[in-house]
């Protein structure tokens, strides 16, 4: 009887409603004071629900001319009406959805919410990128990032900028590790992670890092995924700029994409890094700083 009350309800009969319609199918017919008394619900109720039932199409109301008052008797319809009612219901919801479709594109330019480009900023520039840096350097280090990485070259922003960002990220992080990096894996990104990981072992140890060992995954700028947030940075050839975009339904797809890619990469581990051998651009650096090093100490000493 609980599931059959719990799906009255859902269909949209209220408890008392339930209870009357319940009593009623039990009878051919059956006059509203009988209902009243085999319900215990006061009579005026009874006729008001009586009323409700008959505009739902559940039962129909008859009436008889009896030797002194004219006398009403329910009737409750087949409870298969129960179901022509929902088929009815759902024809009606779907003519009405195809109404609704063709206004519903003048009520939402209409709605104050539904204003155009409020949400993309545009920064162009060396500068752009600059303010999108500092825009992500003020996120919440227990604020979770997606991060595609696709290791941007020294030649637009030069290398000391560059690395003094990886460097500021790589502590900004360091309270929690809340930075999950996808990587392509390629020729240019081993590079870059054998430079960086030699200039500071720590360089993976503050984000998680994985990769794709794909050339379909084909990387050419990097995207910062948080909260309602995408920040696009674009620093190659003549594409110098940055975009910051506040949608919680591109951010959503911007990281439903990343997490699906993210089960099937593979750990970056200081083993592989090991395993591709010194990087030469640093080895270069170091040796021409242990030149120059050289060199002012022995200026150092003949000027003593």
């Amino acid at each position: 009887m609980d599931a059959i009350r719990k799906t009255l309800s859902e269909f949209g009969l209220s408890d008392n409603e339930i209870t009357v319609y319940l009593e009623a199918i039990k009878h051919t017919e059956i006059s509203p004071f009988q209902l009243a008394r085999l319900t215990k619900i006061p009579r005026t109720t009874v006729y008001d629900i009586m009323m409700s039932l008959a505009l739902k199409g559940l039962i129909t109301v008859k009436t008889s001319q009896g030797l002194e008052k004219q006398q009403s008797w329910i009737v409750a319809k087949n409870p298969s009406v129960l179901r022509e009612t929902i088929c009815k219901r759902r024809e009606d919801l779907i003519r009405l959805e195809v109404d609704v479709v063709d206004v519903l594109s003048t009520l939402k330019s209409s709605s104050p919410g539904n204003k155009q480009g409020d949400n993309l900023r545009y920064l162009p520039g060396k500068k752009g990128i600059e303010e999108a840096y500092s825009f992500i350097s003020e996120v919440p280090p227990d604020v979770q990032i997606y991060f595609f990485d696709h290791l941007m070259p020294m030649d637009a922003l030069g290398k000391d900028y560059v690395n003094k960002e990886v460097s500021q990220l790589l502590v900004r992080r360091v309270a929690k590790k809340q930075a999950k990096t996808l990587l392509s894996l390629n020729d240019w990104t081993r590079h870059v992670i054998s430079y960086q990981y030699g200039r500071d072992k720590s360089y993976i140890d503050f984000h998680e890092y994985r990769f794709i060992d794909n050339p379909l995954f084909d990387l050419q700028n990097d995207t910062y995924i948080f909260l309602d947030k995408v920040v696009t940075i674009c620093a190659k050839d003549e594409e110098i700029w940055a975009s910051i975009l506040t949608s919680d339904l591109v951010a959503h797809s911007f990281r439903s994409i990343f997490l699906t890619l993210w089960q099937t990469a593979t750990p970056l581990t200081p083993s592989l890094i090991k395993s591709w051998g010194e990087n030469a651009f640093l080895k270069m650096e170091k040796k021409r700083f242990t030149k120059l090093f050289s060199t002012y100490n022995e200026k150092l000493r003949n000027t003593r």
